[in-house]
Order: C-alpha cells, then sequence, then structure tokens
C-alpha cells in the first residue's frame, strides 16, 4: 500500500498507476487493472442496469479486492443524469463491491 504524505498527515491507499497486467509484487504493491466483467448478476439503479464488459479491479495490500464501474456505465451514466442520489446510502454500496 502506498501512502501520501506531509508534515501535517498521511493518506494511505492505492495510488498505483492503472496497467495492463499484474505487477511481478503485486501482493506487497498492489494494482489496477481492467478485467472482463466477472460476476453473474448485474448491478440495477432505478431503471438503470449495468452493461459493462469490463470493470476496474483494485488490489490493495490488508483491504483486498475492489471492482469499480467504468465510466460508460448504464448505471454510472444514470449517477451522472441524477447527482442528487448519490447521497442515498443504497447507492454507496452500488459504486464499488468488494469481499
Amino acid at each position: 500500500m502506498s501512502c501520501l504524505t506531509n508534515e501535517h498527515m498521511s493518506i494511505c491507499g492505492n495510488f498505483v498507476k492503472p496497467t495492463k497486467t499484474k505487477p511481478k509484487n503485486w501482493i506487497k504493491r498492489g494494482y489496477k487493472i481492467m478485467i472482463p466483467y466477472p460476476f453473474k448478476w448485474r448491478t440495477k439503479l432505478g431503471r438503470a442496469e449495468c452493461d459493462c464488459q469490463q470493470v476496474e479491479e483494485h488490489y490493495q495490500p490488508w483491504y483486498g479486492f475492489s471492482w469499480f464501474h467504468v465510466p460508460e456505465c448504464a448505471v454510472m451514466k444514470h449517477l451522472e443524469r441524477y447527482p442528487g442520489i448519490r447521497n442515498l446510502i443504497e447507492v454507496d454500496s452500488l459504486i464499488a463491491q468488494s469481499e
């Protein structure tokens, strides 16, 4: 895991650059890659249903795997159209899925 620090605070997270494949030291360093959509279910938000062909997979030591919708996904476009619904707790869990 990488951290951004200055004299007043530290922010730790996955700040690695996206790559096309997993790096050799991915367990210690983490990674971001695009993978084919791995799930059998599709996220729905109102009338919009996920149509992702690929998702962004992030791995961070201590946190594990997370998957994010791409901006071209119908769900993400729906959120752009109606930004006020991002405040709902139900929408918060739709943005990323994690183990």
